[in-house]
């Protein structure tokens, strides 16, 4: 396992997908400090560095889509360029390729959100003066961070469970996407025009939508209950999606 994962690493972080991929979203976060510091200079941002941090909690809710890309990139079509096919063909087990490019993609995912978060904050340090109430926004922010990680990662096993048991790319994606964004609407929707115990269900459901936790506004620091809840649907997402798929892709039958 630990060559073919040494073997997986090294081919996703080649790709030119990954890499430009990468070098957009540091940059994209690099963009966005340098609107700060420009805005402020002209007067019209007099912000702290923490409360830069503060502005960029709510794009956290885009990692669970940009997850989607994150599983591509490292997937990369294998069933069209046939190289998941000769895998299977070379006999390496099935629950080796699907755990070993799993892992790769978590891997993949986790250095691309360190290195754009850590160049968005170094950025932001450099540009922007400290304030007073800057401890308090680091932590909030390494709060919702540590929420937002398991979420990330629910969306990228959904997405990868799917890749290996769809063979074309669009169909992927639209599976996901609907999966993603359209559960949460829907169970709202249920919750409102619904009555009695199908309501009560609806919320339950909705709850347990990688998007729900996103949802919700404001939240008390380190509030364990809320971490709880962020933890426990995104392992629920991660093992469920993983247990389904591994199970489909053991039985498929790969052309």
């Amino acid at each position: 396992m630990r060559a073919y994962l040494t073997a997986e690493w090294g081919k996703a972080v080649a790709r030119p997908y990954y890499r430009i991929y990468l070098t957009v979203m540091a940059a994209l976060a690099a963009a966005l400090a340098l609107i700060w510091w420009w805005t402020g200079r002209e007067g019209m941002f007099q912000g702290s560095f923490g409360e830069c941090l503060s502005l960029l909690i709510p794009f956290f809710s885009a990692g669970i889509y940009l997850a989607v890309i994150v599983a591509d990139a490292v997937f990369s079509d294998q069933y069209k360029t046939g190289t998941l096919k000769n895998e299977v063909s070379y006999g390496l087990p099935r629950v080796r390729i699907y755990l070993g490019k799993l892992a790769t993609a978590a891997a993949a995912g986790l250095l691309l959100v360190f290195l754009t978060l850590l160049a968005y904050a170094v950025l932001c340090r450099l540009l922007i003066p400290a304030g007073p109430e800057d401890w308090q926004a680091v932590q909030t922010f390494l709060f919702r961070l540590l929420a937002a990680v398991p979420l990330w990662l629910g969306a990228l096993a959904l997405t990868m469970a799917v890749m290996f048991n769809v063979g074309q790319t669009i169909p992927v994606m639209v599976v996901v996407l609907l999966l993603l964004a359209g559960l949460g609407p829907v169970f709202r929707g249920m919750m409102r025009l619904a009555g009695g115990w199908l309501a009560g269900w609806a919320e339950v459901l909705y709850r347990l939508t990688l998007t729900a936790p996103m949802d919700l506004g404001a939240v008390s620091l380190w509030d364990p209950a809320y971490l709880l809840w962020c933890w426990g649907v995104g392992l629920l997402w991660s093992a469920g999606s993983t247990a389904v798929g591994l199970a489909l892709f053991a039985r498929r039958d790969i052309h």
